[in-house]
């Protein structure tokens, strides 16, 4: 993907939350002037966190200048779609889709709809993460999602390798990787299903951070679109990074994912 092109932004859109580390927040601190971050849903804080409230954004006016002016600007994209804040703002991010297309070079989706065995979104937001599944390059469903995207209940406890197969029916041409896969009771890891299949775990950790799957995905774009790492190396990279942010957060005592980003390249 995006070879012998020029170096693209990165147009990413999710949730945004003034305290804490996750979403928006960690695109911008792992990705710096390369994003281009359009917020879905604003937020005071974590929704894990005491009095947190939401607000809405100008989501369709902002998506759509900043669009207009990526295309002004003769820019490549790759574009990431994490948070959804309501149903409707499906059918305005595909309508962009289908406007710029020329300037999207890749499809990056982080379908946020659950975790820990249940779904944590309106079921009108989960009905319409398929019609962008099929338009995506790259898909990126923890283990609940994926379960929830084939229409099981997100609490099941099948092998993942039958959520895997029932998603590869579904949508054949998108590069599948599963995050939050549980090996026995102390390695976490994901499978990546594209040109290949692997299987990459850690040691599970002992305390779980709003926002490490983001620094994931933020780290992999790092990794693969701008230090030009193949996809298999980017993603593991990312893994190992991911694992020694969680692994310094805690040893710092930290509330919050603490963004020091480790060298594990060697």
């Amino acid at each position: 993907m995006l070879e012998n092109l020029k170096t693209p932004y990165t147009l990413a859109i999710s949730s945004f939350a003034v305290h804490g580390t996750a979403s928006l927040k960690t695109f911008i601190s792992i990705l710096g002037e390369k994003v281009l971050p359009v917020p879905s849903l604003l937020l005071n804080g974590l929704t894990n966190m005491s009095l947190v409230k939401k607000l809405d954004s100008p989501f369709k006016e902002l998506l759509q200048i900043s669009f207009e002016l990526a295309a002004n600007r003769e820019l490549d994209l790759i574009l990431y779609i994490g948070y959804l804040g309501n149903a409707e703002q499906a059918d305005i991010i595909l309508e962009m889709i289908d406007t710029y297309r020329n300037h999207i070079k890749t499809i990056i989706t982080d379908p946020v709809c659950g975790d820990h065995g249940r779904a944590y979104v309106p079921a009108e937001v989960i009905a319409q993460w398929p019609r962008i599944i099929s338009l995506s390059d790259m898909v990126f469903p923890n283990l609940t999602e994926i379960k929830i995207l084939t229409g099981n209940r997100p609490d099941d406890n099948e092998d993942a390798g039958i959520y895997i197969e029932q998603f590869k029916t579904l949508f054949p041409q998108t590069q599948l990787i599963v995050t939050s896969i549980k090996t026995g009771e102390d390695a976490i890891g994901f499978q990546y299903h594209g040109k290949g299949y692997f299987n990459y775990t850690h040691p599970l950790l002992p305390k779980n951070f709003g926002g490490s799957g983001d620094a994931f995905l933020a780290l992999f774009i790092l990794n693969h679109f701008y230090k030009k790492l193949s996809v298999d190396r980017a993603l593991i990279l990312a893994a190992d990074q991911t694992y020694q942010i969680i692994k310094n957060s805690i040893e710092k005592g930290s509330d919050d994912l603490v963004l020091e980003i480790p060298d594990c390249s060697k």
